[in-house]
């Protein structure tokens, strides 16, 4: 076992087919008790597509993988109220297991110049407390990225792209203040912000959010500069997690071709009190004891998605690429709608064969 205790990874991407076996081959190898893939399809309309490469890889899991949709956004601006609430409908008679929303992320908020809190959301929201899905938001990047002086220099050969402070963009507390908002008016909802909320540079603001808001939860999937963070106030972190050990996720953001580094890296921070750097970042590993890291690794994994993964068909997942192609999507994403539909077509042959016997 790769890791200390049994562990289930709640924030994984996949963006190819290759990708999505490299996926399934990951948790073969760790290997993970269960793992959740997240469509990134919220990032745009160019990535329409990745919703069913998501439902793939969870119906190839052989039980072990659940699979988060993403609402599908047009070219500019949100979709309406009834639109927002009809797709989550939707996904959940597809049989997804929750929802991942990006368009938190500086650049994407910028792009649809409505605020993360905007009334159009909220019968979205609603429903989704009703039928008890959770949501895993990324908000926001990373403070460094408001100030160039400060951006590690990966992020400076980005360009434009990742840097927000040239009065261009939202400010990151516009945008923190936004999705706390988010959780006020929805209570019930389940929401698990991704990469710590990018508030690891600030210890108290942390202790706040989890005092105030008794429904967010956070993930540990890096960026870096989180695990910076905790080295610098490294004993009233690591009693933190202690404190709050219920409400933290396990996850790493693969697949990439570096991602046995991340993941060395990550059980380094969970489970060890090395120093080394991790991506130009300072880290310094927390050690953290037995049932805070069986509660991270697991434990809150199995309370947010408890029994099996929902059911999915697949005939139904074909019948939504075929109404995405009357959408009239780019050409580059109806190629993927046709590769993936044939993908998914692929899993019924086997079930064909047994009832041939």
């Amino acid at each position: 076992m790769f890791f200390r205790y049994p562990i289930a990874d709640l924030h994984i991407h996949a963006f190819s087919p290759a990708q999505a076996q490299d996926v399934l081959d990951m948790a073969d190898e760790l290997p993970y008790a269960a793992f959740n893939i997240l469509s990134a399809a919220s990032l745009g309309a160019r990535f329409a597509a990745n919703n069913l490469l998501s439902a793939w890889i969870k119906l190839k899991s052989a039980g072990r993988g659940t699979a988060f949709a993403g609402f599908y956004y047009p070219e500019t601006g949100l979709p309406s109220a009834a639109d927002f609430l009809d797709q989550a409908r939707r996904f959940y008679a597809l049989g997804f297991d929750g929802i991942k929303m990006m368009d938190g992320k500086p650049g994407i908020r910028r792009k649809n110049n409505a605020p993360l809190d905007d009334p159009a959301y909220d019968p979205m929201f609603s429903y989704l407390e009703d039928v008890g899905l959770p949501v895993v938001y990324h908000v926001n990047d990373p403070t460094e990225f408001w100030d160039w002086d400060r951006m590690p220099e990966w992020a400076k050969a980005m360009g434009d792209r990742v840097f927000y402070g040239n009065g261009l963009y939202p400010t990151k507390e516009e945008i923190e203040g936004e999705a706390l908002r988010i959780a006020e008016k929805h209570p019930t909802l389940k929401l698990i912000f991704a990469h710590f909320f990018f508030t690891a540079d600030d210890l108290e603001k942390t202790v706040r959010i989890f005092e105030t808001y008794p429904n967010i939860r956070y993930d540990i999937t890096p960026g870096w500069e989180m695990f910076e963070g905790f080295a610098g106030r490294r004993d009233d972190w690591i009693a933190f997690f202690d404190k709050y050990k219920s409400r933290i996720f396990f996850g790493t953001d693969t697949t990439s071709d570096h991602w046995r580094v991340t993941i060395e890296n990550l059980r380094r921070v969970l489970e060890t009190d090395d120093r080394f750097v991790s991506f130009e970042e300072n880290c310094h590993g927390l050690n953290l004891g037995e049932e805070t890291l069986r509660r991270l690794y697991l434990g809150n994994f199995r309370d947010l998605l408890p029994g099996p993964p929902r059911e999915m068909n697949v005939d139904d997942l074909l019948e939504e690429a075929d109404r995405l192609k009357k959408g009239g999507p780019r050409p580059e994403v109806r190629a993927e709608l046709d590769e993936y539909g044939a993908m998914l077509a692929a899993l019924r042959e086997p079930e064909r064969r047994r009832a041939q016997k």
